[in-house]
């Protein structure tokens, strides 16, 4: 993404289930923000869980059709004020599907379903997440509208810029939309691999972080925002992430994919993982660089 106005293509993956109109729905609230070219309603329908006699092309076709009819005629239902296409693809593996279209598409972000109380283990999310070349977005069922507020999870690695670049595109959006942003950075000094230090130098290790951190805001992003600078101490970085954005209310929170997110550089992707793992009622989109994507 070069620059605020850029059109964006969207990839939303439906599965017949009752996670289907939560996605629906936040399809139209993005809309709503977001300039987008295309949004693009995908759903696999897996080759390996269906009957053999069911496998032939004239078989294969009309149960495709069907789903495709369906899954159109529930998006019309929400009286989208966008335009849309709905694609079945027929792959033996969802991922395949999905790198597939994205092919075609060259999406700029995906939307996922981030089950909380439904059935589902999200293991399709977690591996898209890492595999396909955008940024992606876990929605939870049990997300909050409209969009209102999102934290800005500031890891200092490369990602920071695409975490940014999203940022920028909810705030200064073309719709005239209103949405705060809050950019926060959590120190955390894993005393783990440094055992013979005591607790008063891993204090002052750590505020010699936070001190140098602030300047380096200062310094390349003060005309962002501001930004939190805050200590984990005892807690993880990711519950302290959600904490913060609890706190502040927020709908959303961007981070990388993976960062640096310790003193020491040694966590790499950890964050992420371990928020995907926790239940939450905030999104969560995981950005990627440029030449990631």
């Amino acid at each position: 993404m070069n620059n605020q106005s850029k059109n964006i293509n969207i990839i939303v993956g439906l599965d017949l289930s009752e996670m289907d109109p939560y996605l629906i729905q936040y399809a139209r609230l993005l809309n709503e923000i977001l300039d987008t070219s295309r949004t693009v309603f995908v759903h696999n329908l897996k080759i390996g869980e269906l009957p053999k006699e069911l496998l032939p092309a004239d078989k294969l076709a009309p149960i495709s059709k069907r789903i495709q009819e369906k899954l159109t005629q529930q998006i019309r239902n929400t009286n989208p004020n966008y335009t849309f296409e709905v694609e079945v693809k027929t792959e033996a593996y969802s991922e395949l599907a999905f790198m597939s279209l994205a092919k075609s598409v060259k999406p700029d972000l995906l939307v996922l379903g981030n089950k909380q109380h439904l059935e589902g283990n999200g293991g399709l999310g977690q591996k898209l997440v890492r595999v396909l070349p955008c940024s992606t977005l876990l929605i939870p069922e049990t997300f909050r509208s409209p969009i209102h507020k999102i934290v800005d999870a500031i890891d200092f690695s490369r990602y920071t810029q695409p975490v940014m670049e999203w940022a920028e595109l909810f705030k200064r959006n073309a719709k005239g939309k209103v949405v705060d942003h809050s950019a926060i950075h959590v120190s955390k000094f894993n005393w783990g691999f440094f055992p013979t230090m005591s607790e008063q130098d891993i204090k002052r290790a750590t505020q010699q972080d936070m001190e140098k951190r602030q300047q380096e805001w200062a310094k390349k992003y003060a005309n962002f925002s501001d930004i939190a600078i805050v200590a984990a101490e005892g807690k993880s970085i990711a519950s302290t992430l959600l904490q913060y954005a609890q706190k502040s209310k927020a709908e959303m929170m961007i981070l990388g994919v993976k960062g640096s997110t310790s003193i020491s550089d040694l966590f790499m992707g950890s964050v992420a993982n371990d928020l995907i793992q926790r239940p939450t009622d905030i999104c969560l989109l995981f950005a990627k660089p440029k030449k990631d994507i």
